[in-house]
């Protein structure tokens, strides 16, 4: 008998080990469970919705035990409560650093640094501000990896635009953040702004559509008013914008991919067909044709003059023929005939300014 008793005596110590075991397991996973769920100030949770979420999770626990949980989680992490009311709200405290299991690593920690600076002018601020510790966790993480070449990457990799870069003019952030929440939240908004060559500031109802930033310019894409015309402001024209509280009038029909790629609304159409281009360039001139084409459509064909003509079927727009002046003699337009013609007459202006000033 006394060797019976002894089995299970270890029985009995072996499954209330196992008991333990699983109930701090049990302990630690639901404790995780609320360390995620809980958000970062200025957002806020109460014990109910937290409860409520562990029930989804397949924890059933009471009130009492997620308070005591919280207050011993409290101690080893920045969490912090606030009282209105009966309520009683918890969050993570706006300063504090990221807990990431598993950690950040070096390559993740790169593309946060370099997404920053293109993201910046992008992003709603309230959404800027919740990353925040994340670039804040991606420049740690970098600066602990002074051994590693990819500390280094951000200083040998750069991204140049077409062109000459201007200056980008300067925008009213408090305009900024108005009109990127209204565009968020889909709400009509109220803006005073100053066309281009107006000398006075002109009031509108706007309902935005979109967000576009070209060549250094961010642009909202909005209907006015109750028309369906969908028009472009530059945001560094607006000098005051204030959401109104009233249903937005949606455009149905409008897509900000087609906006842009199809109708080619910032490429200035000209004409809304699409023409049949002929141009001659040099031969130097059209090398780069060859690599980056306008279009899979084109052909380039070697002339006997030395020359190479390029044929495309392509939309005519002022970006089209700016970018065809920028080559200067080395380009002649051949087809069609109105765009050959004003080139002529653009020829004759210019020769007829240099040589008025010879004069």
């Amino acid at each position: 008998m006394g060797f019976v008793c002894r089995i299970v005596v270890l029985l009995f110590y072996f499954l209330l080990k196992i008991i333990i075991m699983s109930r701090s397991d049990e302990t630690l996973y639901r404790q995780w469970v609320m360390l995620t769920r809980i958000p970062r100030y200025p957002r806020k949770i109460t014990v109910p919705d937290l409860k409520n979420i562990l029930l989804g999770e397949g924890y059933t626990v009471d009130t009492r035990t997620i308070q005591r949980d919280l207050n011993k989680l409290s101690i080893s992490f920045p969490l912090s409560n606030d009282t209105e009311g009966r309520k009683n709200y918890w969050f993570w405290i706006e300063e504090a650093a990221i807990q990431d299991l598993p950690g950040m690593d070096p390559v993740t920690a790169l593309a946060f640094e370099m997404a920053e600076s293109y993201l910046e002018p992008l992003l709603p601020q309230a959404t800027l501000e919740l990353l925040q510790p994340y670039f804040h966790r991606a420049r740690v993480v970098l600066n602990d990896q002074s051994d590693s070449l990819l500390r280094k990457w951000p200083d040998k990799v750069a991204v140049i635009e077409r062109g000459l870069v201007l200056q980008k003019p300067e925008i009213n952030p408090d305009v900024q953040r108005i009109v990127y929440q209204a565009l968020l939240e889909e709400k009509p908004l109220k803006a005073s702004y100053q066309p281009r060559g107006a000398e006075s500031v002109k009031k509108y109802l706007m309902h935005p559509l979109g967000i576009v930033s070209r060549v250094g310019v961010i642009y909202l894409i909005c209907t006015l008013w109750d028309y369906d015309d969908v028009k472009q402001f530059a945001l560094h024209r607006f000098s005051h914008a204030e959401i109104i509280d009233d249903p937005i009038n949606i455009h149905k029909n409008f897509s900000l991919t087609d906006y842009i790629e199809q109708d080619k609304e910032f490429a200035y159409k000209i004409e809304d067909k699409s023409i049949q281009l002929k141009v001659l360039f040099e031969a130097g001139t059209a090398a780069h044709l060859a690599e980056t084409p306008l279009s899979e459509n084109q052909t380039l064909t070697p002339q006997d003059d030395g020359r190479i003509l390029l044929e495309v079927e392509i939309m005519r727009t002022l970006e089209l023929r700016w970018w065809l002046l920028g080559f200067g003699n080395d380009v002649e337009i051949i087809k069609p005939e109105s765009m050959r013609e004003t080139f002529k007459n653009i020829a004759n202006q210019q020769s007829k300014i240099y040589t008025a000033h010879l004069e």
